[in-house]
């Protein structure tokens, strides 16, 4: 399926609130911290209230994408100001894709799709595509078979809402090796079928 921009996939309300968390788990110190060169993000993985959305969503997600499916991880980022994502494609655990955008500002997405890499090959294709949602718009694509990535971020901050999904009854449908939805990565699955938690 080529990259698709929904529009008004989520209402603003919404928007409004997820991004209330957001604000509210930063100020508890209740948040991951990704160090990375272009500068920290702040994220949540797999929270209660992101599985939520991600399961109360994915009927219509399984409509856009014509596959039944199973909801495996989801993530609450917030990007600041010269932020980017280099090109790189998923891991197949997280292989479709519903990128919402939460706060009320545009950070466009690139996508390759009629090239191997364009890390190795640089960019084949100068009219790929680019997709722009705007404050409760979503793009879907396949982010394990297409090159995406994001240029600098021009505004203070972004707040995005990540819904990742595999082919439901698959060999991938296991919530990213995870017991529980909404556990913040906390249970998780040992390989021979126990289960360790980390309390």
């Amino acid at each position: 399926m080529k990259p698709t921009l929904q529009k008004s996939f989520m209402n603003l309300h919404e928007c409004y609130t997820i991004e209330k968390y957001m604000d509210l788990r930063i100020t508890n110190r209740k948040v991951g911290i990704v160090k990375r060169k272009s500068g920290p993000t702040k994220e949540l993985h797999g929270t209660a209230l992101t599985d939520a959305i991600g399961l109360v969503y994915k009927p219509n997600i399984e409509q856009i994408f014509g596959e039944k499916l199973s909801l495996t991880n989801s993530i609450l980022k917030r990007t600041y100001r010269d932020g980017l994502m280099d090109w790189h494609r998923n891991k197949w655990q997280f292989e479709y894709v519903a990128v919402i955008q939460i706060s009320d500002n545009l950070w466009p997405i690139g996508f390759q799709t009629d090239q191997d890499s364009p890390y190795v090959e640089g960019l084949q294709n100068e009219a790929g595509a680019v997709l722009t949602a705007q404050q409760g718009d979503a793009i879907l694509f396949n982010g394990a078979v297409t090159y995406h990535g994001r240029q600098r971020l021009k505004d203070d901050k972004c707040t995005v809402l990540m819904l990742y999904y595999v082919e439901e009854d698959g060999f991938l449908d296991n919530k990213a090796e995870r017991e529980l939805y909404g556990d913040e990565h906390k249970t998780k699955i040992t390989p021979f079928g126990g289960l360790k938690i980390d309390a």
